[in-house]
């Protein structure tokens, strides 16, 4: 895993683009809520840098190394501190709880898909905010960038068995086509699952919509 991403990210150029992703700019303003987050699988840092910029605290965990020096070198160019995680998901062991943790296209084997929203809830305090925009399935009819395979892409009906034994609140959970212009890897139309989920107390159930 390590060296395939190292691979792809060994070229000068952004392969993701510099800006953000859209889905993380158009909640914004439940992340500036947040003091501290993470950011997972974050590779060159285009999220983290973004909201870093916005005053939060921001740490960001990748298994590419490669990855993590270009965020490293970005933030250090932008006048911002990012901490770097250089880890697989399923070594993470969180040193702290955050206020929010985000993820973008982290693409996963089915096996290790639930790990991620449990470590990400278990990761949070209470009414904190997971936020991630992944590739779905159908993901594999579109030529706009992701995994080819299947067992690396995401299906809704899983992922609302996974989080309704969360102790969470689904804010929003949705298949959706968008339009991606990210780098040279993401353009073009795609299809994605938009997840916004909030940690409850512990003495709550989960409540789903």
């Amino acid at each position: 895993m390590q060296e395939f991403w190292n691979e792809k990210f060994q070229t000068k150029n952004l392969i993701y683009g510099e800006a953000p992703n859209n889905f993380i700019k158009e909640n914004i303003e439940l992340l500036l809520q947040a003091k501290n987050v993470m950011c997972l699988g974050e590779g060159e840092g285009r999220n983290a840098i973004y909201l870093a910029d916005k005053g939060l605290v921001v740490e960001a965990l990748d298994a590419s190394d490669v990855a993590l020096l270009k965020l490293r070198r970005r933030a250090k160019e932008s006048y911002v501190f990012i901490k770097t995680r250089h880890t697989l998901l399923e070594y993470w062991k969180p040193e702290q709880l955050y206020d929010a943790v985000i993820c973008t296209y982290l693409h996963l084997p089915k096996q290790n898909q639930k790990m991620l929203f449990e470590k990400s809830i278990e990761a949070l305090n209470p009414n904190g905010y997971f936020i991630a925009e992944l590739f779905s399935e159908s993901q594999v009819h579109f030529e706009s960038g992701g995994p080819k395979n299947i067992a690396l892409l995401y299906d809704l009906n899983d992922i609302l068995d996974i989080v309704k034994s969360l102790p969470c609140k689904i804010h929003k959970l949705a298949q959706e086509v968008v339009v991606l212009s990210e780098g040279d890897k993401h353009v073009g139309r795609a299809s994605v699952i938009r997840i916004i989920l909030q940690k409850l107390a512990q003495d709550h159930s989960p409540i789903v919509p």
